[in-house]
């Protein structure tokens, strides 16, 4: 049973300060006074019961989209695509099309959503600094402290991976005056040095685990830790947190394997011992809250990636890019794994019709043996259609009811878990860094740990275990490669905040990546079930049409426009929004 973390709602004083600031930048003398209606810290700080009630809004603040803002991240990527290929979705064409600016709204919003997490954050950290000595010698002290830092450094670890080459606004303490609110940006550097220190005092006083697995632990900050000297290229000190992750038991944390992988992403499976970090929504929620209330206990993805019409009760903003899902569906599979193998309905045995990592990640119409909103997805009514042929699986709810409306009365509102950071990415990071050094052995062995969890083809020389390998000698090159353009998107995507253009941009390969995709040509196959259900132009085909005339309702090409617009000092980090260069004067 889902185990229900009851995070209070408080007032956001960051954004009513905002609100002052703009309306009444005249009024000095008032912006100079001490606001009546504000809690102060020797007041309000008389316990940590009372700090830890107001910890939770900061788990509170999390719970708003635009902090991970997911859509956005496959729109700007190479993993998704706005809707129908016929006219991409309105909001999606500037970030898929690369003519976003610093007044597009994703930017802004969250730009916003980071800073109130961090501005959350500071009013615990404030308020357990002004305790006495008797509480901050207490464990539990420490333990919110590290909580409140580990947010902190996780907001501005992910504003410096998102905005201006890095380069963005230390938020360490409450504004209290104009002059404090427009602070300037700092350095990369500078920043990168900050976010560290949280996520370090995070690691060192934060414990293993908590009884409530809602709450961020040291293995947490153990796995930002390794992400980030791996971002800056720092490979051995990477590995000294990646390999702490995955060898250290106390964290409690391990892949799922055998038929356990069949609870990633699925209510069944909210908190399972792969999940490091994950959002934790609730059905438990007020029915008059608003779709848009961003501290509301549902969330909208699942309506923006289910299909739409019928009962579904989706809308499908962003969808699968067209590779990836030809590449999810055509993974090579180990013919020694026996989860590979289903009855063919005559006695004897079959091959499946999709590898395991589709079934669990994407919606397919082959798909011939996972059930999807209670049907196999070759069956499934209005699931494909104007040329959409695969849809997103991990923020649904197709495992629990036959449409989203069935969830909380509307399909805006999804009461299902968002995983934020788990054990595989870790593996993945391990690997990197290993290839980076030189070691493809160890390398080869993380990500075929992932492979074969999966029941995929291994990668590499045959090693005489009971599996298939593809029997090819890899270089650091082509192992990099492979890891780049296969396993991180096919493992990962749709998760975190902005991973995969981050990814994209710190190799250095976004405008190489989209200017190769667009040469692409794919072609849109009719497909008839083993039940006898045919859906015309439902299978995604790599190849031009072999008979048909090329149009709209049977090519497939992508990223175009991307690979013509894509220009890296506009479009590798957003810019800063435009409400903040207008509304601090020292933001530049």
């Amino acid at each position: 049973m889902k185990n229900f973390n009851k995070i209070k709602k408080c007032s956001s004083y960051f954004i009513g300060f905002i609100v002052l600031f703009l309306t009444m930048q005249s009024c000095e003398e008032y912006l100079e006074e001490t606001n009546p209606n504000a809690v102060s810290a020797d007041v309000y700080w008389s316990s940590l019961i009372e700090s830890n009630s107001n910890l939770t809004s900061v788990y509170g603040s999390m719970l708003s989209m635009f902090v991970l803002n997911l859509e956005v991240d496959a729109w700007r990527s190479d993993i998704g695509f706005p809707k129908s290929r016929r006219t991409p979705f309105g909001s999606g064409r500037p970030y898929y099309q690369k003519g976003f600016t610093d007044a597009s709204n994703a930017i802004g919003q969250q730009w916003d959503a980071l800073y109130q997490v961090a501005f959350r954050t500071n009013q615990v950290i404030t308020g357990l600094n002004g305790m006495d000595e008797d509480l901050k010698s207490q464990e539990e002290w420490s333990h919110q402290m590290g909580q409140a830092r580990l947010f902190r450094g996780l907001a501005h670890m992910w504003l410096n991976a998102t905005y201006n080459n890095g380069n963005v606004i230390i938020r360490d303490f409450i504004p209290g005056t104009s002059d404090e609110f427009s602070v300037s940006v700092s350095s990369s550097d500078e920043v990168i040095a900050f976010f560290r220190e949280d996520l370090k005092y995070a690691y060192d006083n934060l414990p293993a685990q908590f009884e409530n697995k809602t709450r961020v632990d040291k293995g947490f900050a153990a796995a930002l830790l390794g992400k980030s000297y791996l971002h800056t290229e720092e490979y051995t000190q990477a590995m000294v947190y990646l390999n702490d992750v995955i060898d250290n038991s106390e964290y409690g944390f391990e892949l799922l394997e055998g038929d356990d992988v069949g609870l990633l992403f699925t209510h069944a499976g909210d908190f399972n011992s792969e999940s490091i970090f994950e959002i934790n929504y609730s059905d438990k929620h007020q029915v008059e809250d608003s779709n848009w209330d961003e501290e509301s206990f549902f969330h909208r993805w699942a309506r923006y990636t289910a299909p739409g019409g019928g009962r579904y009760g989706g809308r499908t903003d962003f969808v699968p890019t067209a590779w990836l899902t030809y590449e999810y569906s055509n993974e090579q599979m180990d013919s020694q794994d026996p989860r590979n193998y289903v009855d063919d309905g005559s006695g004897g045995v079959r091959f499946r019709s999709v590898p395991l990592r589709c079934a669990q990640f994407c919606q397919v119409v082959n798909d011939e043996e996972s059930t999807y909103y209670g049907d196999t997805p070759a069956n499934s009514a209005y699931a494909f259609g104007a040329t959409i042929f695969s849809h997103f699986k991990k923020y649904t709810n197709h495992d629990i009811v036959a449409g989203e409306p069935e969830t909380l009365v509307t399909g805006w509102k999804s009461h299902k878990n968002v995983v934020v950071q788990r054990l595989a990415e870790v593996y993945l990071n391990l690997a990197e860094c290993q290839i980076k050094t030189g070691d493809l052995a160890g390398a080869l062995e993380n990500i075929n740990t992932i492979r074969q969890r999966w029941g995929l083809v291994s990668l590499g020389l045959s090693d005489g275990s009971a599996h298939d390998f593809d029997e090819i000698t890899y270089t650091a090159e082509t192992l990099m490669d492979h890891l780049m353009y296969i396993e991180y998107p096919l493992e990962l995507a749709a998760e975190g905040c902005n991973t995969r253009t981050t990814d994209l941009r710190r190799w250095g390969v976004a405008k190489e990546r989209f200017t190769e995709l667009a040469t692409r040509v794919y072609h849109l196959a009719n497909y008839t079930s083993n039940d006898g259900v045919t859906r015309n132009l439902s299978l995604i085909q790599e190849g031009p049409h072999p008979t048909a005339v090329p149009s709209i309702t049977n090519t497939v090409m992508e990223h175009r426009e991307a690979a013509e617009n894509y220009v890296e000092a506009l479009h590798d980090y957003f810019p800063l929004p435009l409400s903040e260069t207008l509304n601090n004067q020292n933001a530049n």
